[in-house]
C-alpha cells in the first residue's frame, strides 16, 4: 500500500501542468507574475503554464504565451463604500469565498501538478494549501514580505504571525529574491519550514529594460519622484522632513494611501507646510495605470524610496526605476541592503531620518558619484534577468516536491 502510494504521488509530480495564483489586478503584483510566467514559458521547459486572477485583471496583462483562467471576484474598494464598518464586513467574506472558489476549481484540474501562490490570506492560507497538496499537488509561494505591511487592527500581532507561520510551514517550497531576506524568513519560521529558494528579481521589461533607446539625464531638474502605495514603512514623512532642507529641489508623491490616518495627520499637514515654504511638491494620491508610469518616470531626476527599518520585503519600485533609467536613492531597508551590496547602483542611506536622506540626495545630484551610479545601473540590466529567475524556479519545483523535505 505505502509503495502503491508512493508511485501514484510520483506520477502525479510529473504532470506537466504548472499554475499561477495571483488574485490581484493591477499594479506591481500582476506586472511581477506576467514577467515570471512570461520568463517561465519561454524556457523550454515541456511545461505548461496557466495563471488563475481576478476577472478585472488589466488588459495589458495579457499574453499568448500562457492560458489565463479570470475566474477570481474583484476585490472591491474602500471607496465603494460609505461605511468602514461595511468595508471590513465585505473583505471578510470576500476572501474565504475567493480561496474556495480556487480550491473548488483546482479539484476540477487534475492535470495540474504545481501550484505557485503570490498571494494567499493568512487565516485561511494552511487549511487551503494542505487541501491542495491532498490532491497531490505541489505548493509553493513567493514571500514577498516575510511580515504584512500593516497588521489588521482587530487581529492580535502574535496570532497573525502564527497563522502566517502555519501557511509557510505547509507549502513544498518557499521563494524569496535575496539571501538576507531568506535567513531572516527562517529565523521568522524558528528554522522549522519547507526549503527556502533564493531567486534574483528581475527588471521590468518595460521602458529602456526592454530596449528603447536611454535618454541623456538632465540633472538640473532636481525633480524627486516617491512612487507606490503610501504607507507608514515607507518613510514618506521622513521625506518630507528631509525636503525642508533640499532648497531648489522639487517632490512629486505618486500613489495611494492605504492609512488614511497616517496621510491625514502625518503627511498632508506637512505637504501643507513646505508648500507655505514654497517648495514645491506636487501629490497624485491615487494609483497610477501602467500607461502612465512611463511619462512620469522620465520626468524626474531621481526616485526616492526612503523606506523604515519596518520594511521587511523586496520592493519592485526599484526594478521599475531600472528599466525606466531613474537614478535612485534608497533606504537599505528589507532586502534591498543586498541588492545594492552587489550591484552598487543607488545613493543609500542606512538610518532612516531626513539628515540622511539629504545627504544621499545631494551626493547623487551634486557630486561626481552620480554620473557613476548611472552607469552601474545599465549593468545591472544587464545582470538582473527574469531568464535567471525562471531557471532557478523550475529548479525549485523538481527538487522540493517531495513530501516530508523539511528544514
Amino acid at each position: 500500500m505505502g509503495r502503491a502510494k508512493r508511485m501514484r504521488k510520483s506520477v502525479q509530480y510529473d504532470r506537466k501542468c504548472i499554475c499561477m495564483y495571483a488574485p490581484t489586478a493591477s499594479g506591481g503584483h500582476p506586472r511581477y507574475v506576467w514577467e515570471l510566467l512570461t520568463a517561465l514559458a519561454r524556457q523550454g521547459s515541456g511545461h505548461r503554464f496557466e495563471l488563475v486572477t481576478s476577472r478585472d485583471i488589466e488588459s495589458c496583462f495579457s499574453s499568448d504565451l500562457y492560458i489565463i483562467n479570470p475566474i477570481l471576484p474583484p476585490l472591491a474598494h474602500r471607496s465603494e463604500f460609505r461605511w468602514r464598518a461595511a468595508w471590513v464586513a465585505s473583505r471578510l467574506l470576500y476572501y474565504p469565498c475567493r480561496e474556495m472558489g480556487f480550491v473548488t476549481w483546482l479539484r476540477s484540474r487534475p492535470d495540474i501538478g504545481v501550484v505557485h501562490l503570490q498571494e494567499w490570506f493568512p487565516a485561511l492560507a494552511a487549511p487551503e494549501l494542505r487541501a491542495i497538496r491532498r490532491m497531490g499537488k505541489k505548493v509553493f509561494f513567493t514571500v514577498h514580505n516575510i511580515v504584512p505591511h500593516m497588521y489588521p487592527a482587530m487581529v492580535p500581532k502574535r496570532l497573525f504571525n502564527h497563522a502566517i507561520r502555519r501557511a509557510c510551514r505547509a507549502c513544498d517550497g518557499l521563494f524569496v529574491h535575496t539571501r538576507g531576506l531568506a535567513e531572516e524568513l527562517a529565523a521568522f519560521l524558528q528554522h522549522v519550514h519547507p526549503p527556502i529558494t533564493v531567486t534574483p528579481h528581475g527588471v521590468w521589461t518595460v521602458g529602456y529594460g526592454a530596449g528603447a533607446a536611454i535618454p541623456r539625464q538632465d540633472w538640473e531638474r532636481k525633480r524627486l519622484l516617491f512612487f507606490g502605495v503610501i504607507r507608514p514603512n515607507k518613510g514618506l514623512d521622513i521625506l518630507l522632513r528631509a525636503m525642508e532642507s533640499l532648497d531648489g529641489y522639487s517632490l512629486t508623491i505618486a500613489g495611494e494611501a492605504s492609512e488614511l490616518g497616517y496621510f491625514q495627520k502625518e503627511i498632508m499637514p506637512r505637504i501643507v507646510n513646505l508648500r507655505r515654504r514654497g517648495i514645491n511638491v506636487e501629490l497624485m494620491e491615487r494609483f497610477i495605470p501602467e500607461n502612465q508610469v512611463g511619462d512620469l518616470f522620465s520626468s524626474h531626476s531621481a526616485i526616492v524610496l526612503p523606506y523604515t527599518k519596518k520594511f521587511v520585503a523586496q520592493s519592485g519600485v526599484v526594478f521599475m526605476a531600472l528599466a525606466y533609467n531613474l537614478p535612485v536613492v534608497a533606504s537599505e531597508a528589507g532586502g534591498l541592503a543586498d541588492l545594492f551590496a552587489e550591484h552598487h547602483f543607488a545613493a543609500t542611506f542606512s538610518d532612516d531620518t531626513p539628515e540622511a536622506i539629504v545627504r544621499a540626495i545631494r551626493e547623487l545630484h551634486e557630486t561626481p558619484a552620480g554620473a557613476v551610479l548611472i552607469e552601474r545601473m545599465g549593468a545591472a540590466r544587464q545582470t538582473l534577468s527574469w531568464q535567471a529567475t525562471a531557471a532557478a524556479t523550475l529548479a525549485a519545483y523538481a527538487a522540493n516536491g517531495q513530501e516530508g523535505n523539511r528544514n
